[in-house]
């Protein structure tokens, strides 16, 4: 069966860069957001949770290293964009299913922002992909209304990464089965469901 090509229309364009910037909100609110505040709450220090919080940044001050590779090495078959975004999709799930065991203490710390720092990584790669994408098929009378949305997406997904999931633990009381709240590793799941969800319905 052939899928729809989101980008042969205006509003299909639209609607393509809106869910793909809601991906690069989920993880940047469930790491600064959500395990920031499971880790203090675990008991882990100020001063490590800043330790953390300033490593889960780093790779954003380092997307204009990732621009030249982006242009220079891709896919053939996925295209020059694509190929980039579905897989740094696929590996910002990928290591947020390898956090899901770590208890969130002060003895997995290290590991646990190394981890993170990965994801992060591919986060920030996934946004310089989608930015070229953007620059190389929006029209020029679709741009601001595009950038717009773009920047809607990444505000949407900033709490539903990070607000939502402490909503989440906490229980939801007009749901029974959520009543009592979920574990902290569960929430893995739903954050990387999330952005497996626009990968599959959207990128691919």
């Amino acid at each position: 069966m052939q899928l729809p090509n989101l980008l042969a229309s205006k509003w299909g364009r639209l609607i393509a860069f809106f869910f793909l910037y809601v991906t690069e909100g989920i993880p940047l609110g469930f790491t600064s957001t959500a395990i920031a505040t499971q880790l203090r709450r675990s008991g882990v220090g100020v001063e490590e949770i800043s330790y953390f919080i300033g490593w889960l940044y780093f790779p954003w001050a380092w997307k204009w290293v990732m621009g030249p590779v982006v242009d220079l090495f891709y896919s053939k078959r996925l295209g020059p964009r694509r190929g980039w975004i579905i897989g740094t999709q696929i590996m910002m799930v990928l290591t947020l299913v390898f956090c899901a065991p770590l208890e969130l203490n002060g003895d997995n710390l290290s590991l646990l922002t190394s981890i993170i720092l990965i994801h992060n990584f591919f986060c920030a790669t996934q946004d310089v992909a989608i930015d070229a994408l953007a620059c190389n098929t929006l029209h020029e009378d679709e741009r601001g209304l595009a950038n717009g949305l773009m920047f809607a997406g990444q505000t949407l997904g900033i709490p539903l990464g990070g607000a939502c999931v402490l909503y989440l633990l906490s229980g939801v009381e007009w749901l029974p089965m959520l009543q009592d709240g979920i574990p902290m590793q569960q929430t893995y799941f739903f954050v990387a469901g999330c952005i497996f969800a626009v990968t599959l319905f959207i990128a691919i």
